[in-house]
């Protein structure tokens, strides 16, 4: 018979900012390290020390004591500091899939310059887990993850359910869509089942007594873990003491000092496979009661999630790949400066931070975090923009513009830049006077044409004279005035992942635009009542109420009734929605907007719906005594305030020439505390199941629920889009909706608003009211359901682009007008993922699969497929086949 082995594993939980800010929780983080490093010299039953699996922890330590990097050094190396593998630990849905890469990446790197990483997946807060987990660490060369959500139910300061429809066994085979399969260990008495062990025999007995028989039900071998520690928990520095206690009085049973590797492998060699059951896919507790699931974090501050949203695209699909395209113009690819900017960014994406579930403290750190990221990734754009424009041979006619892409689709696009003429500088002329010469200049718009002479349709907007300057690489800056033009165009086929170059030519303003200039043009735009839209592709029709129509010509689709609002009380906080006991819902179906066409010119045309609502000005006054009596949110009963207010929402409906979906944009002003708003949007059919794009997959998910779920909410999350019936929903961060039981209507959260943490205590949260002007975008297009592209054309629609004027240069003119760095040719259902280059400097390109059969991947130059970790394996080809739900990341020759 074989003994039973406890395997102890000291570690801290380190939510880096949460209930109390970054700087707070360092003090207590460097108290904590120090501690942890002289027990691990000192003490002979104190072993390892598990780090949380974030390497920014280390690093946090190691800002305020520099001097100590080589000693962690030295504990890393004898195997005593377990460190690794993620930078942070993030959360998993409101992260992109190449965010989770970089992650694991930089983490794996960083915690290798220390010495070694601890190879193990670690997720042990993580709310909720996406599906491709198991391909991605067996990728990185992973066979093992341990992660405390997703199957078990949780509740109330994190307790763990015993219920019916817990997993039966900790351990179990976890298998991704592709069919990769890892072993999971699942937390199942969470991440403090060995916390604060007593050195007392009395004590200890009791506590071992209960320790030892809840993790006994859940094991399916005599390998049993406790997780000595918790959420900022101090190290114990007498478990040395407090596990000599335990030997004595458990003699049958090893206690062991441990840490994951150690008991993985003890695990393993310990299974019984055919006693384990196979989870399958994403974990989001979706056998559960429903109440827990944390989804809606999703919606919390959803500022957050737009900036983060629009940063990741902008280092995925700009900075990353034009600072490729600048190596042809002899430009070193600024890896350093490339891993600064995800790094910055991912302080933001750990998993209390970017779920926006902290204190107001917290909140508005990031929001400083993201100004920096974004001023960072656009210098490293315009940087490689500018360097590929000046080597740009170009006509001298007209002013060139070239315009960057990476959607990994050829693309038509309408796109906005502000250009500058007629500059006179501080040296030809004394500043004063410059703005009284510009002034005198005649009026003037523009033509543009692509480089073959085929007209481009654009609309000029003059912005006057305005003040500059140019910061050259060799000399001091050079100030000067211009006159400032907004253009906004639309450019034919871009490049899958590329440039193009076009050119704007000056020309005398006409009659026509001189009458649709300044307040005229204003005037006669609201005069107008047509309150249609309409091109080739699409027909969208306005109702008196507000909602709107969309037929599909080339499908012959036409959904109706879309575009409503409901706003709802909402009485539970930044983890869970709750609604108010009175399930008191206010919508627009028979409300009376003012609608007006806003614009209309060559390019398309935008209606404005004005909409006001009077709602509750916030949740009752005994909602503030169930926050103090910590009334757990399920059985929250306050209603909605008696006394209201004037809600305005504005809708932008916006259809160009060449667009196949309608373009939603709505502007807040948000004053109002307690509530929830949303966008309903009927799909035009019955369906049972519903699809979403998720991290590297799209997932097809129920509409309705297992039996055991009590929550009258089902809400999801989303990345990119989410399609139920026929329609297409996308938008790069609104990341939580709602299908309907019958599949018949879709709901986009716009906003939530409430005023506290949750969890564990009484965490006042008052700016998570979200009291700010918010502007939420989004668009649908009608799908007849025989289209595997969607996730590939929302993929490329949610891309953004890049235009810059070229800078006078003096540089060799050598690089083409036009290039496609796109040498590739994809199946339908192949989706662009990333493009960039290795540590090597070789390029690297990534799709992953949504398709149901193998696809082929064929490309002009040699590539040999490659890991995650960008560790090539295989012979060098130029054809590839793509199972169903792969991730292939190719790596040059």
């Amino acid at each position: 018979m074989t003994r039973k082995k406890a395997h102890i594993i000291s570690h801290s939980h380190w939510d880096r900012e949460w209930f109390l800010p970054l700087e707070s929780l360092r003090f207590r983080l460097v108290t904590l390290m120090d501690e942890v490093e002289d027990l691990l010299d000192k003490e002979a039953g104190f072993n390892h020390f598990h780090m949380d699996g974030q390497m920014i922890m280390l690093e946090d330590y190691l800002a305020v004591k520099p001097a100590k990097r080589e000693k962690m050094k030295q504990l890393v190396a004898d195997g005593k500091l377990r460190i690794g593998p993620w930078y942070m630990l993030q959360d998993a849905f409101l992260t992109s899939g190449e965010a989770n890469i970089r992650n694991l990446q930089y983490g794996l790197e960083m915690a290798e310059e220390f010495g070694q990483a601890e190879k193990i997946g670690y997720f042990p807060d993580t709310f909720g887990l996406y599906g491709q987990v198991p391909q991605l660490m067996r990728q990185a060369g992973f066979d093992t993850v341990v992660f405390g959500r997703g199957v078990n139910p949780t509740g109330f300061n994190n307790q763990v359910f015993d219920s019916a429809f817990a997993s039966k066994y900790s351990e179990m085979f976890w298998e991704s869509p592709d069919g990769s399969k890892v072993l999971g260990i699942l937390l199942a008495n969470w991440y403090s089942n060995g916390n604060e062990i007593p050195t007392d025999k009395e004590a200890a007995k009791i506590f071992w007594d209960k320790k030892l028989a809840d993790v006994e039900r859940f094991a399916s071998t005599d390998e049993w873990l406790f997780m000595n520690g918790c959420d900022h928990q101090p190290v114990q520095t007498d478990l040395a003491e407090a596990l000599e206690v335990a030997r004595e009085l458990y003699p049958e049973i090893d206690f062991i000092h441990s840490h994951f590797e150690k008991y993985q492998d003890a695990v393993k060699a310990g299974l019984e496979p055919e006693k384990l059951q196979t989870v399958h896919g994403e974990l989001t507790s979706q056998q559960s009661d429903g109440w827990s699931t944390l989804a809606n974090t999703a919606s919390s501050r959803i500022y957050l999630k737009q900036a983060n949203a629009k940063i990741e695209r902008l280092l995925e699909r700009l900075a990353e790949p034009i600072s490729v395209m600048a190596t042809e113009a002899g430009v070193s690819y600024p890896h350093e400066y490339l891993a600064f900017a995800w790094k910055l960014l991912m302080e933001n994406q750990i998993h209390d931070s970017i779920t926006g579930c902290s204190l107001d403290e917290v909140h508005r750190e990031m929001e400083a975090r993201f100004e920096k990221v974004e001023q960072t990734t656009m210098a490293i754009i315009q940087s490689a923009a500018r360097k590929i424009t000046e080597q740009i041979a170009t006509n001298d006619a007209g002013i060139p513009i070239t315009v960057f892409h990476a959607g990994g689709v050829e693309a038509t696009r309408t796109v906005e830049l502000e250009l500058e003429t007629d500059a006179v500088h501080f040296s030809e002329m004394h500043f004063e006077l410059i703005p009284n010469e510009l002034a005198k200049l005649p009026e003037q718009s523009f033509r543009m044409e692509t480089s073959n002479g085929e007209e481009i349709p654009v609309v000029v907007e003059p912005l006057g004279i305005h003040f500059n300057y140019d910061l050259p690489e060799r000399k001091f800056r050079d100030s000067y005035f211009a006159r400032k033009y907004k253009l906004t165009f639309t450019v034919e086929h871009l490049p899958a992942v590329g440039y193009q170059t076009i050119y704007a030519y000056p020309v005398a303003v006409s009659d026509d635009e001189k009458e649709l200039t300044g307040d005229l043009q204003l005037e006669n735009q609201y005069l107008k009542v047509d309150l249609q839209l309409e091109n080739q592709y699409l027909k969208v029709e306005i109702a008196p109420n507000g909602t709107y129509s969309i037929l599909d010509k080339e499908k012959a689709v036409e959904v109706a009734g879309l575009g409503a609002y409901e706003d709802v009380g909402d009485i539970g906080n930044e983890y869970m929605f709750k609604e108010t006991g009175d399930n008191l819902r206010i919508n627009t179906y028979n409300s009376k907007p003012e609608i007006r066409v806003l614009r209309e010119d060559k390019l398309g045309k935008t209606i404005e719906i004005k909409h006001e609502i009077e709602i509750p000005v916030s949740a009752s006054a005994t909602f503030a005594e169930e926050k103090r009596r910590l009334v757990w949110h399920p059985a929250r009963t306050s209603h909605r305030s008696e006394n209201r207010t004037t809600f305005k929402i504005n809708t932008e409906l916006t259809l160009n020439k060449h667009n196949k979906q309608l373009t939603v944009r709505v502007k807040l002003d948000n004053q109002v505390d307690d509530h929830r708003l949303r966008v309903l949007l009927p799909t035009g059919k019955q369906t049972e199941t519903h699809q979403a794009g998720s991290v590297f997959e799209v997932v097809t998910r129920a509409n309705k629920q297992v039996e055991e779920w009590t929550n009258p909410a089902n809400d999801n999350r989303k990345q990119g889009f989410v399609t139920s019936g026929n329609i297409v929903v996308a938008s790069l961060d609104l990341p939580e909706y709602e299908v309907s039981e019958q599949g018949d209507r879709l709901e986009l959260t716009l906003l939530r608003a409430v005023s506290e943490i949750g969890d564990w205590g009484d965490f006042p949260a008052y700016e998570a009211e979200c009291h700010r002007e918010i502007t939420a975008e989004f668009h649908v297009f009608l799908t007849d359901e025989s289209s595997v592209n969607v996730p590939a054309q929302v993929n490329a629609l949610l891309a953004p682009t890049f235009a810059i004027q070229h800078p006078s240069s003096s540089k060799e003119k050598i690089l083409a007008d036009t290039k496609d760095f796109a040498k590739w040719k994809v199946a339908d259902g192949l989706v662009f993922s990333a493009f960039k280059l290795a540590k090597d400097n070789q390029p690297i390109i990534r799709f992953y699969q949504t398709a149901s059969e193998p696809k082929l991947l064929n490309t002009v130059n040699l590539w040999r497929k490659s890991t995650i970790l960008e560790e090539t394996a295989g012979d060098a080809k130029n054809q590839f086949t793509v199972k169903p739900n792969e991730i292939i990341t190719l790596k040059g020759v």
